[in-house]
């Protein structure tokens, strides 16, 4: 039999670790926000929400009657986590379509150039964006990637000054391979097959909509790195209210590996990627 907690806070403790995190005001979320929390539950494992309490205050859940895990376009809020608080740091957007028998994903990571913390005023932005192409396999492994970074004070998002650099690659037996600021690096990632960072939302979106309760990968990591023997899980399944007696069965997953810091994925019931948090940092739709 499932337990009702009526308390904000309830879900917030759940919606994300809560040892050692200080106590917020209840945050002013959409009136009926509850939480019903199935057996075997451990809070203490939680990756809390806590810390972005005044941030989302008034926070409205992103309602939708459907949802494509193949053809979609996704935008988040991004928040950096210090200590007993959070800071709005920037933005990520996700596009996915289907390209003949490939997927490709088109992205665009913002954050201050300051880490949000200070000089905000000058509106300088670190900004990633590209495009990856990926087979339609479970991990859905990147074949091939165009990525500019740069530092941009205007609202385009044009380099600034000589900030801009280009990153191309392609992956290669057991390996990548990239060619960055005029030079070329190979890395091995060995026998697992390969994922990446931002396309990791998708995967978990295409678990949850197969009921897949576990993959192992290597992961592309900035386009630059590759971190071996990464895990994720699917966790468990929390219901909550998110506002006005809408009940969501939310499906819960973990991220852990070498190299990585463990994050939590909180997938709704269109499977569709809502909450995404670390030790470092959060990402809310729509937040």
């Amino acid at each position: 039999m499932e337990n009702v907690y009526n308390s904000r806070r309830s879900f917030l403790k759940r919606a994300g670790v809560v040892a050692g995190l200080s106590q917020f005001p209840l945050m002013g979320w959409s009136s009926g926000f509850s939480t019903l929390l199935k057996e075997g539950l451990n809070p203490g494992k939680e990756f809390s929400l806590l810390k972005l309490e005044k941030l989302l205050s008034g926070y409205q859940f992103p309602f939708t009657d459907q949802f494509s895990t193949v053809s979609f376009q996704s935008e988040y809020k991004l928040y950096n986590l210090y200590g007993n608080h959070a800071v709005f740091a920037g933005g990520f957007l996700l596009k996915s379509k289907l390209k003949g028998d490939r997927q490709q994903f088109d992205f665009l990571d913002w954050r201050f150039a300051d880490n949000g913390i200070k000089n905000r005023e000058q509106k300088f932005k670190y900004i990633v964006s590209g495009d990856v192409h990926c087979k339609t396999d479970a991990t859905l492994s990147p074949e091939n990637w165009n990525v500019f970074s740069r530092i941009a004070l205007s609202e385009d998002g044009n380099a600034y000054g000589g900030t801009g650099i280009t990153n191309k690659g392609e992956t290669i037996k057991g390996g990548i391979s990239i060619k960055t600021a005029g030079k070329s690096i190979k890395k091995s990632f060995g026998t697992l097959p390969l994922s990446w960072k931002w396309g990791l939302l998708a995967v978990v979106q295409n678990m949850a909509e197969g009921s897949l309760q576990e993959l192992r990968f290597a992961m592309l990591d900035e386009f630059d790195a590759v971190h071996k023997n990464q895990t994720l899980k699917n966790r468990k399944r929390v219901t909550l209210d998110c506002g006005e007696g809408h009940l969501i069965d939310f499906r819960v997953f973990e991220l852990t590996g070498e190299g990585v810091i463990p994050t939590v994925y909180w997938v709704d019931n269109h499977n569709r990627i809502v909450f995404v948090i670390s030790g470092m940092e959060a990402y809310v739709l729509g937040g």
